[in-house]
């Protein structure tokens, strides 16, 4: 997936070492008011531009390249015992689960009936964390469906490259990697079979974040 413009723009400050958005026009040879306009409407105008350098600076293609699911790298996924000897001590702690799917937000997810429960180390749960079981397959290979994902309401702040539960107009409750982008918030799913959707910066509402995915966790032997 090729990146923003603003993000190629940051890439090629990290490779010069500059600080400013018109040092990257001055290299580029480009008027600095329409490398702006590009960012904002996140237009790969300047293409040509950017294959001069390229082929000057022999620097590769691949620099536009967005790293392929960087939430793959950050998510924790553990496996934990699914019987009760010994879960309930120590390191290990029962929790509820709740349908992704129930309610329209933290609170009404959690007001419902319970579906399972299931054991994570306690070091994964805190007092803003919930459970939810993941359903669909829109997040495979990542979050299987059955597997149970840890949803730390506490942290609504999207980082660009994090999973978040979030709940969309029309579409229900999902899990998605956000990006955050000039024109809107990103959202992509880890199955291609998809396909990417963006919520428009004037529609979107906070609220719309449940939390942050901290982590998939897969009983085993139960």
């Amino acid at each position: 997936m090729r990146k923003t413009v603003e993000e190629i723009i940051e890439t090629i400050k990290a490779l010069k070492g500059f600080t400013k958005d018109h040092q990257v026009a001055d290299l580029l040879g480009m008027g600095r008011g329409a490398l702006s306009n590009a960012k904002q409407r996140n237009a790969f105008s300047f293409f040509d531009k950017f294959a001069e350098l390229c082929e000057r600076d022999n620097i590769s293609f691949d620099i536009l390249r967005r790293d392929p699911f960087q939430s793959s790298v950050n998510l924790q996924i553990t496996n934990t015992p699914g019987t009760n000897e010994g879960a309930l001590y120590g390191n290990f702690v029962r929790v509820n689960v709740f349908s992704l799917t129930a309610g329209d937000s933290a609170q009404g997810l959690t007001e419902e009936e319970p579906i399972d429960t299931a054991i994570i180390p306690r070091e994964l749960y805190n007092e803003s964390s919930f459970v939810v079981q993941v359903c669909g397959d829109s997040m495979e290979k990542l979050l299987m469906h059955g597997s149970n994902a840890v949803i730390d309401t506490s942290k609504k702040n999207i980082v660009s490259g994090s999973l978040y539960a979030l709940k969309i107009p029309h579409e229900g409750n999902i899990v998605r990697e956000c990006y955050s982008e000039p024109q809107g918030l990103s959202l992509i799913p880890y199955n291609k079979n998809y396909p990417t959707s963006r919520v428009m910066w004037k529609d979107f509402d906070p609220d719309m974040v449940i939390g942050k995915v901290s982590c998939s966790v897969f009983n085993v032997f139960r």
